[in-house]
């Protein structure tokens, strides 16, 4: 009897055993989801925040061109202060990464040509032999200025 009972023993402990180890991976997988939950509620909120600065932007660029009678010129668009425009690039401090710095497009004034140099002229490519002209096969017929088909074979 027993062998019977610890066989019996031996199988409830394998099955702690299984359920000790779901429970655990349960934990990790709770875990992982809230940090992903976490992180992107920060990224949410990061992005909120640019939206609405992008919005108020948005809203005041309106008010102005509502103040200008609906015209949307460079005036009217122009921000009225360094601290009101809104950057999407690299700022002050990140300005030795070397990166290019892309101006601000201007509405109504077209932006001044950029200097452009000239392509290189392609080196022509020396004159072919002149093509021969096309061989006629061994059993052609001369061609006739008439349109009388009758006598060409269309099987070969």
């Amino acid at each position: 009897m027993s062998s019977a009972e610890d066989r019996y023993r031996a199988a409830i402990s394998t099955m702690e055993a299984a359920a000790r180890e779901q429970d655990e991976q349960r934990g990790l997988r709770e875990r992982r989801l809230a940090e992903a939950q976490q992180q992107a509620r920060e990224g949410m909120q990061k992005e909120l925040a640019a939206a609405q600065k992008y919005a108020e932007h948005m809203d005041e660029l309106n008010k102005r061109k509502q103040s200008a009678g609906g015209w949307a010129t460079e005036k009217t668009l122009a921000d009225k202060s360094r601290e009101s425009l809104m950057e999407f690039g690299v700022h002050d401090e990140e300005a030795d990464t070397g990166y290019t710095n892309y101006p601000t497009p201007s509405y109504g004034t077209p932006a001044p040509a950029a200097v452009v140099p000239p392509r290189p002229e392609p080196v022509p490519e020396p004159p072919a032999a002149a093509p021969e002209p096309p061989r006629r096969g061994r059993h052609a017929r001369q061609p006739d200025d008439e349109d009388d088909f009758s006598s060409t074979s269309w099987l070969v």
